[in-house]
């Protein structure tokens, strides 16, 4: 595998943002119904006392940020939802934290999951589902992974990845914590593994890793993020996305801004714009190997 990276996709304290984004669903949660975005049962528990405490900090740096990551949940979640709805088989959640889409979404228990992760916060997710549920789900594969390191092919052909069912990518809440040519580098490597599957991301645009920019609180969310040594690394406009996913051999793109997504879902547009969350799908396919597996690649 090409060693191109200068930045992890995990870094030590990636569990603090897993029990981050887990405490704004449980924040989301506490609200009355009709205002929720989302309702995920199981976030206060994902979250613990870290999380919920994170979330109290963001909410004095800036509400939007919490409001961001309920946002892409709920855009994923109906991506994911529409997906399954049609077929695919197969979802792999890349930095999957302490999601829990395995247990809230009706769709995904007929599904296999492939949940990728550092393996130190791995440990601690299945450690919590285990004492939550008394085992782990049958239908999730837990696969340890360092994306700086392994190939993420070889990781899910190795656990049992089928390339002939389609399959939905789920990346949420990582590309922000990375650089260009890890998103590039990832990007390419899941068109190659198969045909007609489908991703969903998100990432920011450059202001908000701009210290210099008028967002509210950004500043402080810049030092704050130093701190913990999970420094904010990249940014994009989202014609630039658009090259970078056509080029890594995925179509059908659709860039969705958070402004687009508050309207749909909260019926205002009155809300900064610090998120665009993705989708695309791999396009028709040639025969090729890579890495020693027989498998398709994404030409065309």
């Amino acid at each position: 595998m090409q060693q191109v990276y200068s930045k992890t996709i995990e870094k030590p304290c990636g569990f603090l943002f897993a029990r981050w984004s887990a405490g704004a669903k449980a924040f989301e949660s506490s609200l009355p119904q009709e205002q929720r975005v989302i309702a995920d049962p199981l976030a206060h528990y994902y979250a613990g006392q870290e999380g919920m405490k994170m979330v109290g900090m963001m909410q004095v740096i800036n509400p939007s940020v919490r409001k961001a990551i309920v946002l892409r949940a709920r855009y994923m979640d109906d991506y994911a939802r529409t997906c399954l709805n049609e077929g695919f088989e197969q979802v792999v959640l890349l930095g999957a934290g302490y999601d829990s889409r395995y247990f809230r979404m009706p769709e995904f228990h007929q599904a296999q999951v492939f949940e990728l992760d550092l393996q130190s916060t791995q440990q601690i997710k299945k450690a919590l589902t285990r004492r939550l549920l008394g085992k782990l789900p049958s239908n999730v594969t837990y696969v340890a992974t360092d994306f700086s390191k392994d190939s993420v092919t070889d990781k899910l052909l190795g656990a049992g990845f089928a390339r002939h069912k389609r399959t939905l990518f789920i990346w949420e809440g990582v590309t922000l914590f990375l650089n260009e040519n890890i998103i590039a580098e990832t990007l390419n490597r899941l068109a190659e593994l198969g045909p007609n599957n489908r991703i969903t991301f998100d990432f920011v645009p450059p202001e908000l890793t701009d210290d210099e920019t008028d967002y509210q609180g950004n500043r402080q969310l810049i030092e704050l993020c130093n701190s913990i040594n999970e420094p904010l690394t990249f940014s994009s406009r989202p014609d630039r996305m658009e090259t970078i996913m056509e080029s890594a051999g995925f179509g059908k793109v659709q860039i969705v801004s958070m402004r687009e997504a508050n309207r749909l879902y909260c019926g205002t547009d009155q809300i900064e714009d610090s998120y665009f969350f993705a989708t695309g799908e791999t396009k028709a396919a040639t025969a090729t190997k890579i890495e020693g597996h027989d498998r398709v690649n994404e030409n065309v």
